[in-house]
């Protein structure tokens, strides 16, 4: 007797077994970047804002490197020698680069650190500001 089964079922049930496999990995082995940043545009500047809760701005380094900004430090433990039942958070030194959208002059940065958030403020290039073209 035939019947009638249709390969693209089986290859969408395999697919949907890969999925899951993959979906139930632990959240403790996802990897997530440290700090979490935001990049926000306004007129000339751009703003990146980074979460550092327990870094201290001695331990930090800022550079500008081409159209990137690398974020680099150490957070220190606080962690006393107690036997802990369960322990989440992580500490150590980190790195963090991020793409910037355009040049940036990078002679007019400036970086504050304000109860565990970094404010970096940098203004565009002239040769990446919008020029305005006048019609003849």
């Amino acid at each position: 007797m035939y019947t009638n089964r249709d390969i693209f079922d089986d290859i969408l049930e395999l697919r949907n077994v890969v999925d899951n496999f993959f979906n139930r990995v632990p959240a403790s082995a996802r990897r997530s970047e440290f700090p979490p940043v935001n990049l926000s545009e306004k007129d000339d500047t751009v703003t990146i804002t980074a979460m550092m809760p327990g870094v201290d701005s001695d331990s930090l380094n800022i550079q500008l490197v081409n159209t990137a900004l690398v974020i680099e430090g150490e957070k220190k433990s606080d962690l006393k020698d107690t036997a802990y039942i369960r322990r989440e958070r992580v500490f150590g030194k980190f790195q963090r680069s991020v793409k910037l959208p355009y040049h940036v002059d990078g002679s007019s940065v400036k970086a504050n650190l304000t109860n565990g958030i970094l404010t970096i403020t940098l203004a565009k290039a002239e040769e990446a500001k919008p020029k305005r073209i006048t019609i003849q």
